[in-house]
C-alpha cells in the first residue's frame, strides 16, 4: 500500500520564508480550494515528491508551476522572487519514510533525492537517518545503492514485471507507468484511460499495467511465451550461425552441405549430414573421398620411383582421356551458361510479376476500405476501364455472349493474395536453382582450369629425358598429400560442429515441447473471474454515476486491452466506449474504471497500491448528483486512501451538498496555498 501521510512545501524568497503543510489520513481526503488558490500546485507537489512528474508531461522542475520556482504571489498582486524551494513528502507502507526534493536550488539539482527513514513531518520518529539518491537519470530504476525508484519499488514491496520493448527486448515496467491507473491529473488525465501513461519505448503498456495490478495469470503465461520467443530467437540465431560454419567448411572444400538448412529442425539421423563433393561427375562424401585419397597416397608412397620412360604409355593414354574430359566439361559449361542466363531472366520476370500483384493488391484493398466506409469504387474500376492504359477490361476470356458474374472485390483480394504467395514460392525456388547452377558453373570453371594444367604437365613430361623421375608422379604424390591433410583439417572442424548441432537440435526439441505445454487460452479460470468482477464493478458504478450514452448490456471489458468497450448498434462489433459516450459520460467512465480497478484488487488482494488521487474530477459540467455519487463510493474505501482535489465550484453550498453525511479528512486552502510561514 502507498499511503500519503503528509506534505510540506518550503519556499525561501527574497522577502522571507513561505510555504504550506498538510496532513492526510486513511479513507477519503478532500483537498478543497478555489480556482487559482494553488490546489493543483499541491497535487503536482505530491506527484513530484514521488518522482512521477512524467504524468505532468516532463521531468524535474520544469513540470512545476512558477509559484514553486520563480515567484510567490502573496497577497494577490504582491510578488516575491524565489531563491530556493523544497518539497517534503511523508509516505507509508508498514514503515514510514520522508522524501525531500528541491524544485529550485543554487546548490543542488532536481534529480537529487534525500530519503529520511522516518516521519520527518509528523514527528513520530525520534531519530532520523537519511540517504541521498537520484531520480530521472540512468540507473534510477536499477542502481541498488542510489536509484530512488528502485528503492521506492522495494519500499512499496512491488515486484515489477518484465515487458517487451519496441526493440523486442525484455525490460521491467517503470514504477511511474503504474501511476496513471490511480493518479489522474486535471489537464490531460481526463481525456482518455491512462492518458498520461509514459511509454519508455514499451509495447502494450496499458495492458501490462492492468495485468499486473490485478495479478492476472495471463501475465505469467504471456511472460512465459515471451521468454520462449526469446529462447527461440536465440536458437534461430545460433542455428543460422552454425549453418554458416557448415557452409563455410563446405565451400572451402569445394562442395556443399547436405542434410540441414538455415532453419532449426529436430534431427534424428546425423549420418545424413555431410559435405558432398563431385568426383568423375558423381556425388561423393568428403569423408569417403578422403579415405580413397589416403589409400592412393599409401600406394604411391610404398611404390618404386617412376621414371618418365616407364610412364610414357600411361601418360599418352591419360592425355587422351583428359582431352576428352576437357571437351565434355567445356561442353557442359557452354550448355549450362545460357540455362543460367535464362533462369536469371525468369527470376527477373517473377520479381516484376510480384511487384505488379502487390500493386494490384494495394489498390484493391484501398478500394475495399473506401467502399466499406460508404464510398464508391474508383470510376475506372467501376466502368471496367484500365486505370493505366484506359482500355476496356474484360471480366474473363469467355465469349461475350456467355453470361457470367465477375468476381467481387473481396474475391479479387483473396485471389491476388494467393497469387502473391504462389509467386513467392516460385521466386524462392528460382533463387535456389540459380544458386545451384552458379555453384556447378563455378565447379566446371575450376575443373577446366585443373584439366588444362594437367594436360600441360603431361605434354611437358612426354618430351623430357626418359631416364628422369616422373615429375607428374611426384607432384601427384605431393598434391595428394596436401589434399589429405586439408580434408583431415576440414573433418576435424566438421565433427565438433555435429556435436554442437546435436545439442542445439535437442534444445529446439525441448523448446517445441514447452511451446505445446503453453495453454492455448492464456486466461486462467481465476483471470476470467477477475475480469468478470471488473466488468460488474464497472457497470454498477456507471449506473450509480448516471451514465446514459449506451445501454449497460452493450458494455464489456476487452480481453485484449482490458479497457471498456461498447457494442455498435445493430452489430456485433465492439469499440472503445469513448467514441460513443458524451463528454460528461466519458468522465463517468474514467471515474468508474479507476474505482473498479481498486475494488477488484481489494476483492482478490492483488497488486494495486490501494491509493487513488484525483485532480478536479468534476469535469465537463458534471451534474452535482453524479459527483456526489462518486464521493459516496470513494468514501467507502476506509482502509485504503483516496485524495480528491476539487474546487466545488468555489461554493460552500456545493461543497456541503456533495459531502453531506460523508466521513472524510478535510483540508481547505484559504485564499492562497503558498503563504508566509511565521
Amino acid at each position: 500500500m502507498l499511503k500519503i501521510r503528509a506534505i510540506k512545501i518550503e519556499v525561501n524568497t527574497t522577502d522571507g520564508l513561505f510555504g504550506a503543510e498538510f496532513n492526510f489520513s486513511d479513507g477519503l481526503n478532500i483537498i478543497r480550494g478555489n480556482n487559482t488558490s494553488g490546489k493543483s500546485s499541491l497535487f503536482q507537489s505530491i506527484i513530484y515528491g514521488l518522482g512521477f512528474e512524467e504524468l505532468l508531461g516532463g521531468k524535474n522542475e520544469k513540470t512545476m508551476q512558477s509559484v514553486l520556482k520563480d515567484q510567490v504571489e502573496f497577497p494577490r498582486g504582491t510578488k516575491h522572487n524565489i531563491n530556493q524551494s523544497f518539497i517534503f513528502l511523508e509516505i507509508e507502507n508498514k514503515e514510514i519514510i520522508t522524501i525531500k526534493r528541491s524544485v529550485t536550488s543554487g546548490s543542488r539539482k532536481a534529480q537529487l533525492v534525500d530519503v529520511y527513514f522516518g516521519g520527518l513531518l509528523t514527528g513520530e520518529s525520534q531519530t532520523i537517518e537519511s540517504r541521498q539518491m537520484y531520480v530521472h537519470d540512468a540507473g534510477s530504476a536499477s542502481d541498488e545503492l542510489y536509484g530512488f525508484h528502485l528503492y521506492l519499488t522495494e519500499f512499496l514491496e512491488i515486484n515489477l514485471p518484465e515487458v517487451v520493448t519496441a526493440k523486442g527486448d525484455l525490460h521491467k515496467l517503470y514504477l511511474q507507468q503504474l501511476a496513471p491507473a490511480f493518479i489522474i491529473e486535471q489537464k490531460t488525465g481526463w481525456s482518455d484511460f491512462f492518458a498520461t501513461m509514459p511509454y519508455f519505448g514499451m509495447r502494450n503498456t496499458e495492458q501490462r499495467v492492468v495485468e499486473f495490478l490485478l495479478n492476472l495469470d495471463v501475465f505469467e503465461n504471456e511472460k512465459r511465451k515471451q521468454q520462449l520467443n526469446s529462447v527461440k530467437q536465440n536458437i534461430n540465431n545460433r542455428w543460422q550461425n552454425l549453418f554458416s560454419k557448415f557452409q563455410h567448411l563446405a565451400e572451402r572444400s569445394g562442395g556443399k552441405i547436405i542434410g540441414i538448412d538455415n532453419n532449426p529442425l529436430i534431427l534424428n539421423n546425423y549420418d545424413g549430414i555431410y559435405i558432398s563433393l563431385i568426383k568423375d561427375e558423381k556425388s561423393i562424401t568428403l569423408a569417403k573421398l578422403n579415405e580413397i585419397q589416403k589409400n592412393e597416397l599409401s600406394i604411391l608412397e610404398n611404390g618404386q620411383t617412376v621414371t618418365v620412360g616407364s610412364n610414357v604409355s600411361k601418360n599418352e593414354t591419360e592425355l587422351n582421356k583428359l582431352n576428352d574430359k576437357l571437351n565434355q566439361v567445356s561442353l557442359n559449361f557452354e550448355l549450362l551458361s545460357p540455362e543460367l542466363n535464362f533462369d536469371r531472366e525468369k527470376l527477373n520476370q517473377y520479381e516484376k510479376q510480384i511487384i505488379a500483384v502487390q500493386d494490384d493488391l494495394r489498390k484493391n484493398k484501398g478500394a475495399l476500405k473506401v467502399n466499406k466506409l460508404g464510398g464508391d469504387l474508383p470510376t475506372e474500376i467501376a466502368k471496367n476501364i484500365c486505370p493505366t492504359c484506359a482500355h476496356e477490361l474484360k471480366d474473363s476470356l469467355l465469349p461475350s455472349d456467355i453470361q457470367q458474374t465477375p468476381m467481387r472485390i473481396e474475391d479479387n483480394i483473396s485471389y491476388l493474395d494467393s497469387q502473391e504467395r504462389m509467386i513467392r514460392v516460385y521466386i524462392d525456388g528460382q533463387k535456389n536453382t540459380i544458386y545451384e547452377k552458379e555453384s556447378k558453373l563455378k565447379d566446371y570453371q575450376n575443373l577446366i582450369i585443373e584439366i588444362r594444367q594437367q594436360i600441360r604437365d603431361l605434354k611437358k613430361e612426354l618430351i623430357q629425358d626418359e631416364r628422369l623421375p616422373s615429375v607428374i608422379e611426384i607432384e601427384k604424390r605431393i598434391d595428394l598429400k596436401r589434399r589429405v591433410e586439408f580434408f583431415n583439417k576440414i573433418l576435424e572442424n566438421f565433427n565438433p560442429l555435429i556435436e554442437d548441432l546435436k545439442n542445439l537440435s535437442s534444445e529446439y526439441e525441448n523448446l517445441l515441447n514447452k511451446e505445446k505445454d503453453l495453454p492455448k487460452d492464456f486466461f486462467s479460470d481465476l483471470d476470467r473471474q477477475k475480469l468478470a468482477t471488473l466488468k460488474n464493478n464497472f457497470i454498477n458504478l456507471l449506473r450509480l454515476f448516471k451514465y446514459q450514452s449506451k445501454p449497460f448490456e452493450a458494455i464489456r471489458i476487452s480481453t485484449d486491452t482490458y479497457l471498456p468497450l461498447a457494442q455498435k448498434t445493430d452489430a456485433e462489433q465492439f469499440y472503445n466506449i469513448k467514441f460513443d459516450s458524451s463528454a460528461s459520460d466519458f468522465i463517468r467512465c474514467i471515474w468508474a474504471y479507476t474505482t473498479a480497478l481498486l475494488q477488484t484488487s481489494i476483492q482478490y488482494n492483488t497488486n494495486h497500491p490501494k491509493l487513488i488521487i484525483l485532480d478536479e474530477p468534476k469535469q465537463q459540467d458534471m451534474s452535482k448528483e453524479s459527483f456526489r455519487s462518486l464521493l459516496v463510493e470513494l468514501s467507502k474505501f476506509k482502509e485504503q486512501q483516496v485524495l480528491v482535489f476539487a474546487s466545488f465550484e468555489n461554493s460552500d453550498a456545493s461543497f456541503d451538498e456533495a459531502t453531506k453525511g460523508l466521513t472524510f479528512k478535510y483540508n481547505k486552502i484559504e485564499q492562497l496555498m503558498i503563504s508566509p510561514i511565521v
